[in-house]
């Protein structure tokens, strides 16, 4: 290969490390991600619930997408922010309840009133997929496939 063609190579790899250097990252690109981690959270632990008395082995309710994203939802509304707060304390309050009848190897755990939870986790549910149909036109982001592109230069 003669100068010229090295020299095309390697301006052009310059500009594809700029380029992938220089891609926004996160913002409101990523909201429709954060509402379909909490929405995976709360349909989990709506499942858990509605079987809850009937398990043998006491399960935990979901909450480690709100544990990553409960700084990040400062884009949504403000009753909705606090009914969120709410659901994922409830949850955190039952795990510790879980965790101490397991410890106690009793079936205390049983007892817990989920009346209000799961309340708050069909409201909840409700209002994020609300805000997932009027801002992607769907209730669930499509499936993600890598391209080329995404495995050489990372996601957008």
């Amino acid at each position: 290969m003669n100068g010229f063609s090295w020299a095309f190579i390697a301006i052009i790899i310059i500009i594809l490390i700029l380029i992938s250097l220089t891609r926004r990252r996160g913002g409101a690109a990523k909201y429709p991600e954060i509402i379909q981690g909490l929405l995976y959270d709360i349909r989990i632990n709506q499942g858990i619930a509605k079987f809850f008395p009937e398990l043998k082995k006491p399960r935990n309710f979901e909450n480690a997408n709100w544990l990553m994203n409960k700084d990040k939802i400062g884009f949504l509304g403000e009753s909705l922010k606090l009914m969120l707060k709410e659901t994922f304390a409830l949850a955190e309050e039952y795990n510790k309840q879980i965790k101490q009848a397991k410890k106690a190897k009793n079936e205390n755990y049983k007892t817990i009133d989920l009346t209000r939870f799961k309340e708050l986790l069909e409201k909840c549910r409700k209002e994020l997929e609300d805000w997932m149909i009027q801002k992607t036109g769907a209730k669930d982001l499509p499936p993600k496939y890598p391209s080329l592109m995404d495995s050489l230069f990372g996601q957008r």
